[in-house]
C-alpha cells in the first residue's frame, strides 16, 4: 500500500504561507516529490476567512492533479480551554472533508515549564475528544516568536513530558479515534532545536504509538521549498515501524480525485 501522504498544507489565499504557495504550484511540486494523496488545510481561526478558504475550493475545482487531493480546514483555539471556530454548519458551508487542530499558544502569562506542559497536554486531549476533529496538529510545537517577545528559556527537550502523558495522549487519541500528527517542519525539522531534538522526540511518539493509535502525516509547509520536507515525516514512520494500516487518510472519495493516464 503507498502511504506517501501530505494532509498538512497551507497556501498564499490566507496570508499564512508566502505567494509560493498556489495550489498549482503545490500540486506539481507534490507530484515531483512523489506524493500520492495531499490535503490542503489552511487555518480557520475566525469565521470571517470563510470566503478565503472559498479561493482554495475554486482553484482545486479547475485543477486534474496527478495525486488524490483532499479539502481540510487546520483550527486553532480562541483562547485557554476555549472553542474552534468550527461546527457541522461551518464544515457543510466549506466543504470541507476533514479537519486538523490543536493548541498554537501556551496560554501562560509567566514562564513555567510544567505549567506549559500541563496545558499543552489538557489540549491535546480536548482535541482528540472532539468529534470535529480528525487529527491533532504538531505536539509540543511552539512558536519561536512567542517566547522571544518574553524573553523565555526555549522549550529544548521534549523529555520534560511525563511518559505517562505521552500513554494518555495515545490511548485516548486510540478510542476517539484521532490521529497524532508526524509533522516535518514544524517538529522534525525547526532549525530552534538542538541536536538530538528528534531523537527525543521519536522516543516520545513511540510512547504514543505503543498504546495502538493512528497517525497522520504533514509537511506543515509554508513556502513550496518546505514541501519537500515530508520525506523527513516518512522517514519517521518507517523508524517507528509504523505499517500502512497506523496510517490515517480522509476517508470517503477525495474532493478531486488523481487524472492518470
Amino acid at each position: 500500500m503507498d502511504t506517501r501522504f501530505d494532509f498538512h498544507i497551507h497556501t498564499t489565499y490566507l496570508r499564512c504561507a508566502n505567494e509560493t504557495m498556489t495550489i498549482p504550484a503545490i500540486l506539481a511540486e507534490g507530484a515531483r516529490l512523489g506524493v500520492t494523496r495531499l490535503g490542503v488545510t489552511d487555518h480557520l481561526n475566525t469565521l470571517d476567512k470563510m470566503p478565503l478558504h472559498a479561493l482554495i475550493r475554486r482553484d482545486l475545482e479547475a485543477t486534474e492533479p496527478p495525486m488524490d487531493v483532499y479539502l481540510g480546514v487546520e483550527l486553532n483555539y480562541l483562547g485557554r480551554d476555549g472553542a474552534f471556530a468550527f461546527s457541522p454548519e461551518v464544515k457543510e458551508t466549506l466543504g470541507v472533508q476533514f479537519a486538523i487542530g490543536g493548541i498554537h499558544a501556551t496560554y501562560l502569562d509567566s514562564y513555567d515549564p510544567r505549567a506549559l506542559i500541563d496545558v499543552q497536554h489538557r489540549h491535546h486531549l480536548k482535541t482528540c475528544q472532539d468529534p470535529l476533529v480528525d487529527v491533532l496538529v504538531h505536539p509540543y510545537w511552539f512558536s519561536r516568536g512567542e517566547f522571544t517577545r518574553r524573553e523565555w528559556p526555549w522549550f529544548d527537550s521534549i523529555r520534560a513530558v511525563p511518559e505517562s502523558y505521552a500513554r494518555e495522549l495515545g490511548q485516548v487519541a486510540r478510542e476517539t479515534g484521532t490521529a497524532i500528527e508526524i509533522n516535518a517542519c514544524a517538529n522534525l525539522c525547526c532549525p530552534n532545536n538542538p541536536a538530538g531534538y528528534v531523537d527525543e522526540y521519536a522516543d516520545y511518539l513511540a510512547a504514543v504509538a505503543a498504546e495502538g493509535c493512528l497517525f497522520s502525516v504533514g509537511s506543515d509547509a509554508h513556502d513550496i521549498r518546505q514541501l519537500a520536507e515530508i520525506q523527513r515525516a516518512w522517514d519517521m514512520v518507517r523508524r517507528l515501524g509504523l505499517g500502512p494500516e497506523r496510517l490515517w487518510a480522509p476517508s470517503g472519495k477525495p474532493f478531486r480525485a488523481a487524472t492518470r493516464p
